[in-house]
Formats: C-alpha cells, structure tokens, sequence
C-alpha cells in the first residue's frame, strides 16, 4: 500500500547538478563559469562558478536571493578532477541539491531528511513499475514513435551490454506488473 503523500518531493523544486553546470573539461583551476538556468515553471536560477586549485566557490542568485557554497575538487583516476559542492547543512560533499517547493535554500537530500522523498517513494508497486517501464522507453526510443514500440530497438551507437541492462529493467517491470495481475485476478476468483 503507498503511503500518503505527507512530504515534499525532492523533484518539485529545481535541482541543480554539478555534472550538467560544469561541462566536460571546463572545470579547470582559474576558470569562471556562468549558466542561467530555467525551469519548467518559469523560475530563473544564475549560477556563478569561480573555480581554483582544488577548491572554489558557487554563487546561486534566485528569486532576489544569494546563496554561496564552497567546492573542492578530487583529481579523476585518468586525469582532470571531480568537482564537489559542500553541503551548508550536512558538510557532506555531494554533486547535486535540491530545493523543494516552498524551501527558501538549496541543499543536499540529506540536509532535507524526511522532510522531503523521491517520488518514486509515494508510487505503489504497480505505479512504480508502470513508471520504470516509461522510463526505459523514453531513454531507449530516440526519434522512433513512442506508440509504434512497446520495447524499442536498440538505439544506434549504444553498447549491447548497455541497452541489455535497460531490458533487463524493463523485464522486471513486466514481470511485477504480471505479477499483480495475477494476484488481482486470484482475489477476483475468491470472490465468485
């Protein structure tokens, strides 16, 4: 049974990750990043990167509001480095914050602990797996017609190995949706 929505969910607000603000090989000691972020609900987010040997600092302006955090970076096993945002509330260092709706600050899903969940946490088994399903259909399906394939074919330019972890999830989707199926249909018989 899912549990009644008495959360936020961490994906109502804007979420800002690290690896899509600093592009592959920007992250230089010296450099200075600027993104202006929109979201779907019109909100505009400008975020400033000021970036050093090992260390850095982040500028969020939003909604008439400053926030700073610190970065530090970790150097990569073949080369160039992995750059973190430090938590203002945990310390942790971590790659992506959140602020849910109605939060006056971004921070790390820890700092939201049960304050906030995923979505996925309010779905019950059947929903969740409905929503896997979707999933690996919108990663798998490219420019195809999303009516015309219920599994897509594997898209150009993608490892085997890969889009065979994407059915492999797509699979159990199935089997727990059959799964339910048959449970419904044996309490359905019970009762005739």
């Amino acid at each position: 049974m899912p549990r009644d929505r008495q959360r936020l969910t961490l994906e109502s607000g804007p979420k800002l990750e690290l690896a899509k603000l600093i592009p592959g090989g920007a992250g230089k000691p010296g450099s200075h990043i600027q993104c202006v972020l929109t979201y779907g609900s019109g909100e505009t987010i400008m975020a400033l990167f000021k970036l050093s040997d090992y260390g850095g600092l982040l500028d969020l302006s939003f909604q008439g509001r400053q926030q700073f955090f610190s970065l530090v970076s970790e150097p990569r096993h073949f080369g160039g480095l992995q750059w973190y945002v430090i938590c203002p509330r945990t310390g942790r260092r971590v790659r992506v914050l959140y602020r849910p709706l109605g939060a006056m600050s971004f921070a790390s899903r820890h700092a939201w602990g049960r304050r906030a969940a995923y979505a996925s946490q309010f779905l019950d088994p059947i929903r969740r797996a409905w929503r896997t399903k979707s999933k690996v259909k919108a990663a798998l399906l490219g420019d195809e017609d999303p009516d015309e394939w219920d599994l897509p074919p594997k898209p150009k330019g993608m490892r085997w190995a890969t889009y065979e972890r994407w059915v492999a999830r797509y699979d159990a989707a199935e089997e727990m949706l059959d799964a339910q199926l048959v449970q419904a249909a044996a309490r359905l018989m019970k009762r005739l």
